[in-house]
């Protein structure tokens, strides 16, 4: 069972794979950041705010992946509640399979992970700074997603979202999801300086700092993106995933070799976008070359 952990007066967590914020606004409400990522943590977030008495006022949603938002349609549907999104962010959680669309860059190969918990379109509303609670604050966090967010709650604890990884995660995954690199780095960066009195990052371990993780973060997007660099001349994208997985040892499932897939498509976009790189077409296949 997931645990509901307290970090400070009025502001908890549940301890599962994807981290949900709960803050306790009083007379037995609560908001949530985030909603959990499958039916388990759903769950058990429900029973631990039913055995406080606890009701759930709103939901902010950070960013629109599904692991991130897959509590949205139950907890709307059990207390009435509203669900906030960022800008950009809202569109992808309204409309589920512009997410899927994009994820798979074509007609999704699989359904959603719960497709009972998902939300049903039009009932997100647009995540402003005016509709949190009194001390709270928010900071754009993009990269792994368009316009990802952070929130930070009265009681000075930042739930981080997707922004930084665990290190055990590049020991396992390698290539995590990041949708931009470039600005995966900067809003590394930009964490590693954040002030607060706790840090909840979705996918690692909370603590009362966050900088080191931060820029270990920084630092291994810089050497994934400096790998595919080293790479990609003179082949196709799917060559240079053949390579990555051949000097890397990447394991591809299906999902993996999407995910990665993505992330080495931001970094060849980069690439472009900084004229380190070309692109033509050679042979029915689009071959990057170094300038």
């Amino acid at each position: 069972m997931f645990k509901l952990i307290q970090c400070a007066e009025n502001t908890y967590y549940l301890d599962s794979f994807a981290k949900v914020g709960v803050y306790y606004l009083g007379n037995n409400e609560v908001m949530l950041i985030d909603s959990c990522d499958h039916r388990k943590s759903v769950k058990d977030l429900d029973t631990a705010l039913t055995e406080r008495n606890w009701k759930v006022k709103f939901i902010v949603n950070t960013h629109s992946h599904l692991d991130h938002i897959n509590g949205n349609g139950f907890f709307r549907e059990k207390y009435g509640c509203e669900i906030y999104a960022p800008e950009t962010e809202k569109t992808f959680v309204d409309v589920l399979a512009l997410e899927r669309t994009a994820y798979f860059t074509a007609v999704p190969m699989r359904t959603p992970f719960n497709p009972t918990f998902v939300p049903t379109g039009e009932r997100t509303k647009l995540l402003t700074k005016d509709i949190l609670p009194e001390g709270f604050d928010i900071i754009s966090l993009p990269g792994h997603t368009l316009n990802m967010v952070g929130i930070k709650t009265a009681d000075d604890v930042w739930f981080t979202a997707d922004s930084v990884l665990a290190e055990e995660t590049y020991q396992s995954y390698k290539i995590p999801f990041f949708l931009l690199i470039d600005q995966s780095i900067k809003t590394a960066e930009k964490v590693a300086e954040l002030k607060g009195r706790y840090f909840v990052p979705s996918h690692a371990v909370p603590g009362e700092s966050i900088k080191e993780l931060a820029l270990f973060n920084a630092d291994a997007l810089r050497k994934i993106k400096s790998f595919i660099t080293s790479i990609a001349d003179g082949r196709s994208f799917e060559g240079i995933l053949e390579e990555a997985d051949r000097q890397w040892r990447l394991d591809y499932n299906p999902d993996k070799y999407t995910k990665v897939g993505i992330t080495v498509k931001g970094i060849l976009q980069s690439l472009l976008d900084e004229k380190i790189f070309t692109a033509d077409i050679e042979n029915s296949r689009l071959i990057y070359k170094r300038i």
